[in-house]
């Protein structure tokens, strides 16, 4: 997830949407009744229907007796679960609950009633035990092409020829890869079994994405790699270490989604302004230099693949454009942002939802060429001014 707003968009800006513990379907009558007639029957083999049938005079003279509901028209799965639900932590009550989300889903859908939300989150179907399966299926394409990305930079960093001053750069960003590949990883997980703690480290590691790239995005701006910026360099790091800490501590201490929601929001609004500063600050570079030079920059092409970037015709034309490139590339994230603001019902058999949609969106940016933007910047921006710096210096 090396987008700038995508770590911020899976976290901060649900903050728009209304934030509840409890969703609407959680208080509807039938979906406890439901769930009681599950449990009583499925998982403690307790046919109460029958009992309160044949002993209904004797239980209708106990003040404190509470006759349940029983609909025979529901059907549940019988014991013992299927292995592979088991292997993903299925127990019987936990599947109660999610046969009745279905049962009470189709109920509505075919009164033409309002869907409704359970503990939070939309009533998917569930496929082999995954509880969102395009979601995982997107976070699994987010990771694969991160992946990619990771290899392109893993590749240069292990070559021999690398001097070690342009791979300590490399370095730097391969950290950042590094925990964005294992935030779309434990993305996945979560979308597969939304536990405790699942939930935590997929927080934990979208924050820490969110904060790995303002430190890489501000270092940048402000040339921390210069050498005599050292100083500068460690305390920044140091002041984004510690705040990660006590971000992480003050979620462990007090689970506060409105509290993680601003934390992100914070810093990605951040980070976004120094994403711009620094492509203007690129922008008037090449501007500058096609203006004493009388020449177009075109360096850029050694570093990008013409078919996969968007509207080549234009970012292709001259490095001054594809300095540009990350704004065009953070405004298709911007437009993906309506899906989690626009949030809907599940469609195609209850698989696909706004958050899915949203997932695939962040595929694009990586793909089509986000890493190969960061490389060229390295080579052909970062690298001449190490080599200059240090030129004057031994001079």
């Amino acid at each position: 997830m090396t987008n700038p707003f995508i770590l911020l968009t899976a976290t901060g800006l649900l903050s728009v949407l209304p934030l509840a513990l409890a969703s609407p379907g959680d208080d509807l009558y039938a979906f406890q009744d439901c769930i009681y007639q599950c449990e009583q029957i499925t998982c403690r083999n307790n046919p109460y229907h029958v009992v309160q049938q044949e002993f209904y005079a004797e239980l209708s003279a106990n003040p404190y007796f509470e006759f349940r509901y029983y609909n025979g028209d529901w059907h549940f799965d019988t014991m013992p679960l299927p292995l592979h639900l088991r292997l993903l932590g299925w127990n019987c009550e936990l599947n109660c609950d999610y046969q009745c989300q279905r049962i009470i889903t189709r109920e509505r859908k075919k009164h033409n009633e309002e869907i409704y939300q359970f503990h939070g989150k939309w009533p998917f179907l569930r496929v082999l035990g995954i509880q969102e399966v395009f979601s995982v299926i997107m976070s699994l394409g987010n990771l694969y092409v991160n992946y990619k990305g990771l290899q392109q930079v893993w590749g240069i960093v292990r070559d021999g020829s690398t001097p070690w001053n342009l791979k300590y750069q490399f370095v730097n960003l391969l950290v950042t890869q590094i925990i964005t590949n294992l935030a779309w990883v434990f993305s996945a997980i979560f979308h597969t079994r939304d536990y405790l703690l699942t939930e935590h480290l997929d927080y934990y590691f979208a924050g820490l994405t969110v904060l790995s790239l303002f430190h890489g995005v501000a270092s940048r701006y402000f040339r921390l790699y210069r050498h005599e910026r050292v100083v500068a360099r460690w305390l920044f790091t140091l002041a984004c270490v510690s705040a990660y800490v006590y971000h992480v501590h003050r979620l462990y201490t007090d689970w506060s989604y409105t509290y993680n929601m601003r934390a992100n929001i914070a810093v990605g609004l951040s980070q976004n302004v120094f994403y711009g500063l620094l492509c203007f600050a690129l922008y008037s570079k090449y501007y500058n230099l096609e203006q004493a030079e009388n020449k177009i920059q075109l360096a850029h092409l050694n570093y990008i693949s013409v078919s996969k970037t968007i509207l080549p015709s234009f970012f292709a034309r001259s490095s001054k454009l594809f300095s540009l490139y990350p704004l065009l590339l953070c405004f298709i994230v911007l437009c993906g942002m309506s899906l989690e603001i626009f949030d809907f019902a599940p469609f195609f058999f209850d698989l696909v939802d706004a958050h899915s949609l949203w997932h695939l969106v962040t595929i694009v940016p990586v793909y089509m060429g986000w890493y190969d933007w960061w490389i060229w910047d390295v080579y052909e921006n970062i690298w001449p001014e190490i080599e200059a710096a240090q030129k004057k210096k031994n001079e």
